[in-house]
């Protein structure tokens, strides 16, 4: 248990670390003491922007620099907890419990759990307009799930962490936000072009976009290789491509921006 004394000392280093390179480093000594999370990676949203703040914990800073890339990168498409977010914490910042054992995706579970070891994730989100912060907060299987009282404990200090990433958001300036981002401005046509394809077609889809074979799609869509083959066509059809290599260079962006902007699930 972290003493009183204790815990406005670590306050008060997130708060000096605000706008500097150790900022990650401080809100995760506020996670650890606090809500005994295993690592956080905080995310911000602008629009169709997605951007990587820091990620700092527990986890090797190889391994989450990867994952977190990939994350960004493409692999958000699938993450099904993503688009219910940008509803929440409009008015004072919201935690919520995410199990990844129901995200629509097991490749996502497997690349983003399993593999690495985590067992739980809370996330704590502020809306802003149409912009969002999210710090996901995170538990190895070798500790073991997050309490009630870790839950807790994250909504009472939901408003200092969060407030404190804004104004590091805000000290940055949009020239010094971190690299790891996906930004694209999807152009009207292609918003209707994938917003033309059915769920089935979309959900195919988006496993393509994150290089996924059609074996793998088939398993993790519990379909036959051959539905896989028949959607792939159809969707190629609406989009008008003729190629992967096709489908990559026109809509990875676009429906990585549609994702990461999006209010609901497709």
């Amino acid at each position: 248990m972290t003493s009183q004394s204790a815990l406005y000392a670590i306050i008060g280093r997130l708060i000096a670390a605000i706008g500097r390179d150790d900022f990650g480093v401080a809100a995760y000594a506020l996670a650890q003491a606090v809500i005994r999370a295993d690592h956080i990676v905080a995310q911000y949203i602008d629009g169709h922007e997605l951007v990587g703040l820091f990620t700092e914990g527990e986890v090797s800073a190889r391994v989450a620099d990867t994952i977190n890339q990939r994350y960004l990168e493409r692999y958000h498409m699938l993450d099904q907890s993503l688009p219910a977010l940008r509803g929440l914490g409009r008015e004072q910042p919201k935690v919520v419990r995410v199990d990844p054992r129901k995200n629509a995706s097991s490749a996502y579970l497997t690349y983003f759990f399993e593999r690495v070891g985590l067992c739980d994730k809370l996330s704590m989100v502020s809306n802003r307009g149409g912009q969002m912060v999210a710090c996901n907060l995170y538990r190895l299987h070798a500790n073991g799930p997050f309490s009630d009282a870790d839950i807790n404990a994250a909504q009472d200090v939901s408003p200092t962490l969060m407030a404190a990433v804004w104004l590091h958001i805000g000290q940055l300036g949009r020239a010094r936000l971190p690299a790891m981002s996906v930004s694209t401005e999807p152009d009207r046509s292609r918003r209707e072009a994938l917003a033309s394809l059915s769920e089935r077609e979309m959900a195919v889809c988006r496993r393509l976009l994150t290089g996924a074979s059609n074996e793998a799609i088939a398993l993790d869509l519990e379909i036959s290789p051959h539905t896989v083959r028949t959607l792939r066509k159809r969707l190629y059809k609406k989009l008008q491509v003729n190629s992967l290599g096709d489908l990559f260079a026109r809509y990875q962006g676009a429906m990585a921006a549609v994702v990461s902007g999006e209010h609901h699930s497709v």
